[in-house]
């Protein structure tokens, strides 16, 4: 008995930490500069040069399931901010950057402890009427490469009467923030408050919090799977549309739980066809191609209106 009350003690002390960061992070999102799930997450840039950066995902327990990997969705969101912020190395400051296209392609290599991204600015295409920029990286957990993604971005206009603010390793030292109480945060950040202490009370020894709270719960069925994700201040880029390396991470996701005999994501290329925005995403995972070593699974994202947001396909190894 003694046991179990010093675990629930720890459980509450380990809950009560991660409450805290959220509403921090809540009331980091409110000046420009970053998104809310980098601020979640912890995304550090220790290096930036004048064509290649570094950037790192904390190992913290925001950002792992509960077999202690790094979460594919936070995986998602270090990939697509990697990519994007070598593209902004060589864009003026508040340019507004939306993600085309990205392929990434895995080694095998379990995502454990901190991750590191070297990123790579490669020019912009010519004789064409919106030029797309062109950018690499590898992904490594420790020494050893987890992942290699290349990705394609365009400007855009910024939204009328927005600041899109500082490059995000110029924003505001998270530090320096104070947490908010509950009655001075808004309709949307109670909104994503209570998504928290939801994915706080869910979370157990099968599906972690950033799952739930994220919503990367997929339903497999006969043919693949399907996910409904309830969208939040919690999901929003600078501009308020769902972030895009969210996106890729929850359809990573759900196209995993499409292909249950090839547990190993091994590709996955995606192609950004329009915001996701409005009350939830509609996300549908269909295995078109199943053998003894490989699957391949298409997966689309919509929004609740029937836009289309996002078309996948990846590949699964058993």
């Amino acid at each position: 008995m003694h046991y179990n009350r010093e675990m629930k003690n720890d459980n509450a002390v380990s809950n009560e930490s991660i409450r805290r960061h959220v509403l921090l992070c809540l009331a980091a999102n409110r000046t420009p500069g970053f998104h809310y799930p980098g601020h979640l997450l912890g995304c550090t840039w220790p290096r930036v040069g004048d064509s290649d950066l570094e950037e790192t995902l904390p190992d913290t327990p925001y950002a792992r399931n509960v077999d202690g990997r790094i979460n594919l969705a936070a995986f998602g969101v270090l990939l697509d901010t990697a990519l994007a912020t070598a593209s902004r190395l060589k864009t003026e400051p508040g340019t507004r950057q939306a993600t085309v296209h990205l392929h990434a392609q895995f080694t095998g290599v379990p995502m454990r402890g901190e991750l590191r991204a070297h990123a790579h600015m490669h020019g912009r295409t010519a004789d064409v009427a919106i030029p797309q920029s062109l950018t690499s990286a590898t992904f490594y957990a420790g020494s050893e490469p987890v992942c290699r993604a290349s990705a394609t971005f365009v400007i855009l206009p910024p939204p009328p009467a927005m600041t899109i603010g500082p490059l995000p390793w110029q924003r505001q030292d998270i530090a320096t923030v104070k947490v908010p109480k509950a009655g001075e945060l808004d309709e949307g950040e109670r909104a994503a408050l209570r998504a928290c202490n939801a994915a706080l009370r869910h979370a157990d020894g099968e599906h972690a919090f950033i799952e739930h709270f994220w919503g990367g719960l997929p339903v497999p069925n006969v043919n693949g799977a399907r996910c409904t994700v309830k969208i939040g201040v919690h999901h929003s880029n600078r501009v308020g549309h769902v972030q895009g390396g969210l996106l890729v991470g929850l359809a990573a996701i759900t196209a995993r739980a499409a292909a249950p005999r090839h547990p190993q994501l091994s590709a996955i290329a995606t192609w950004f066809i329009s915001p996701g925005q409005g009350r939830a995403l509609k996300i549908v995972s269909k295995r078109f191609h199943e053998g003894r070593s490989f699957a391949a699974v298409r997966t689309e994202i919509r929004n609740t209106d029937g836009t289309r947001v996002l078309e996948v396909v990846s590949h699964h190894a058993a």
